[in-house]
């Protein structure tokens, strides 16, 4: 037997009402248009960054594995954050090698200083950049790796023609971003289409030389040398 309900005006016109918001901020989170820079990390998320479960998705030293990084190397951690990244660099290349922890933000920066003490990590140089110059030295960068830094970038162009005389002739330039399908990761607006950015590299003066597709979960991993 069927059974009727009744609702009063002032419920129907509610429950009316809750549908097209969520139905317009799905809209606009799927569909908005693209908002650059993103955001800086902000240090007071410096746990985030160091979560024990991160290596389970962010798989580092498959990263360095597909990068053939090896003992000797000199490669920039450029936005390097909490040096996440850096300390694994640091095993990497051992005691012939160096590693630049670039940043922009001091408390980053102090966080990792405090991190090269703590493990004693003597092949580790901290950099405090700026958002137009990475202040690496000329011809002295054997990979300069950006992981989830290129969305924060205000004039990428600009600032990856300032990474180029950066890198010895063999050189490489690594973008790991997170994809708009990744169920993790900064907000949609602030996540940048691939092929949007291998066009921005393009016109810095690189060219791509390799593409990982399935090696990162969340992330598009890309490769670049100086064209």
């Amino acid at each position: 037997m069927k059974r009727h309900y009744s609702y009063p005006l002032k419920t129907l016109a509610a429950i009316a009402i809750s549908l097209w918001i969520c139905v317009h901020s799905f809209a606009q989170e799927g569909s908005g248009e693209l908002e650059r820079p993103g955001k800086l990390f902000s240090p007071s998320k410096i746990p985030l960054l160091e979560d024990a479960g991160r290596d389970t998705w962010q798989k580092p030293d498959e990263i360095l594995h597909a990068l053939n990084i090896k003992e000797g190397d000199v490669v920039a951690d450029v936005g390097a954050g909490s040096g996440y990244l850096t300390e694994k660099l640091s095993v990497r290349v051992g005691q012939g090698g160096t590693v630049y922890a670039v940043e922009v933000q001091q408390e980053m920066l102090d966080f990792i200083n405090k991190r090269i003490e703590k493990n004693n990590l003597k092949n580790v140089v901290s950099v405090r950049g700026n958002m137009n110059d990475p202040k690496l030295q000329p011809g002295s960068i054997d990979v300069a790796i950006l992981l989830s830094v290129y969305h924060e970038i205000e004039h990428p162009v600009d600032f990856m023609k300032r990474i180029k005389p950066a890198l010895k002739p063999h050189g490489k330039l690594v973008i790991i971003e997170f994809s708009s399908k990744s169920p993790i990761g900064p907000p949609l607006k602030v996540r940048l289409p691939e092929e949007l950015v291998i066009k921005e590299l393009h016109s810095s003066g690189f060219t791509l030389l390799q593409t990982h597709t399935i090696l990162l979960p969340y992330q598009y991993f890309l490769i670049f040398i100086p064209s």
